[in-house]
């Protein structure tokens, strides 16, 4: 769904209107033209990802933008997204409210926990670092991160000495 891609890159960080869907028919030469020319000629305006105002820098951006990819492909977000189409099926409620209502409750937090969970292994893969660093590195608060590395921890991913989280195995 187009709503769940909006709402993933607002949460990474990536201004809303840098994406776009809008359908032409192959006899709407002109309104393809039209819409094609609007688009790039707004995305002209804004810059490069990192540029615009209130975005972040454009590292930073790279590879949040690579973990809301595995965090978007991950089975739970992409279970819930299609439980979420079954039940606007279901009330044969399609519109923009209804979908976007359903997608920031139910989808987005899951993909919001994924992309912080892959995007803090990333972090982690340069080295130690403390949980101040992940906030500031992921978007998240410290009580989301801790609430997101507690099961990582257990399951020996990461571990934690000094304040500091580091991937399992790594000093």
């Amino acid at each position: 769904m187009t709503e769940a891609a909006r709402q993933l890159l607002e949460d990474c960080g990536v201004d809303q209107e840098r994406l776009a869907l809008e359908w032409a028919s192959a006899a709407e030469a002109p309104r393809f033209v039209e819409l094609i020319t609007g688009y790039v000629s707004s995305i002209k305006e804004k810059g490069p990802l990192g540029a615009a105002a209130g975005e972040i820098p454009r590292e930073e951006m790279k590879r949040r933008l690579s973990a809301a990819v595995k965090a978007a492909e991950a089975r739970k977000p992409r279970t819930l997204l299609g439980n979420l189409a079954k039940k606007l099926a279901k009330s044969g409620d399609y519109s923009p409210e209804a979908i976007s209502k359903g997608v920031s409750q139910k989808v987005l937090p899951a993909m919001r926990s994924e992309r912080i969970a892959v995007e803090a292994r990333m972090i982690l893969e340069e080295g130690p670092v403390d949980i101040d660093s992940l906030c500031k590195g992921t978007g998240a608060s410290a009580q989301e991160l801790e609430k997101i590395m507690a099961p990582l921890e257990k399951k020996g991913i990461v571990s934690r000495k000094k304040n500091k989280f580091s991937l399992a195995g790594r000093k």
